[in-house]
């Protein structure tokens, strides 16, 4: 493992993505196939951005303040979880991970860093862990699924996967760059795509027992650029070049 600056080398490789990709997307007709999704080597960070981390950047980048920011680029809850009298996170949380972050805060952040938001690939890349042990971590992911919150923990709190990466899966959701895409009507049956179906039901998926996938994959389509949520969060990636 090659870590430096808090982030970790995820090596080139490749998995099977959730949504199976068609050999010929000009016909419909053609099966759903379920190649392997080449990743390229890539920088990203070991846990999620903490609230400390965020209060730095809110503070040398004062726009992106709860008392600043334009509507036009987060809701009402943006932060609203920094509730003492300055306006910020309290000590006590710090090292937790910043959440009621939009999409274009993070990308902000990710920016500021001379870094980005992972793509959802290089997300899903890392989450399945080249592959290994799939089956036991669909099995930790609805464990967390199962079981609401009712505090965060601090990062770094849950076990390293193969690549090195902490906290990936069981402590928040997190932006990816092309969160939403992979949209569909919600109702494909009439869309001439046989494999899209019953209010994207089956959505091409490569695994119909991975409900873990499914929930992530719906969650990602309601979302919007400016939508904030209490345990939405992200961390940052980085090209290797």
């Amino acid at each position: 493992m090659v870590r430096v600056d808090d982030m970790v080398l995820v090596p080139k490789g490749s998995f099977t993505p959730f949504f199976l990709k068609k050999v010929d997307t000009n016909n419909s007709s053609v099966p759903a196939t379920s190649p392997a999704t080449s990743v390229d080597a890539f920088w990203l960070d070991a846990t999620p951005v903490t609230n400390r981390k965020f209060l730095a950047f809110v503070n040398k980048h004062p726009e992106w303040h709860q008392s600043n920011i334009k509507k036009i680029f987060t809701d009402s809850h943006y932060l609203e979880h920094w509730k003492n009298a300055q306006g910020s996170a309290d000590s006590a949380d710090l090292d937790k991970p910043v959440v009621n972050v939009s999409w274009f805060a993070a990308a902000a952040y990710c920016e500021a860093q001379d870094k980005r938001l992972p793509s959802t690939d290089e997300w899903e890349y890392t989450l399945t862990d080249n592959d290994r042990d799939t089956d036991n971590l669909q099995k930790q992911i609805m464990a967390w699924y199962s079981v609401p919150n009712k505090a965060l923990p601090v990062v770094g709190s849950k076990p390293a996967n193969g690549f090195g990466i902490l906290d990936m899966a069981g402590l928040i959701w997190e932006w990816t760059e092309d969160f939403n895409s992979y949209m569909a009507p919600p109702d494909s049956r009439n869309s001439g795509d046989k494999t899209l179906f019953c209010g994207s039901g089956s959505l091409n998926a490569s695994n119909l027992g991975d409900y873990a996938a499914f929930m992530r994959y719906s969650y990602r389509e309601s979302l919007r650029g400016n939508f904030t949520g209490k345990n939405l969060g992200f961390r940052c990636a980085k090209d290797t070049k």
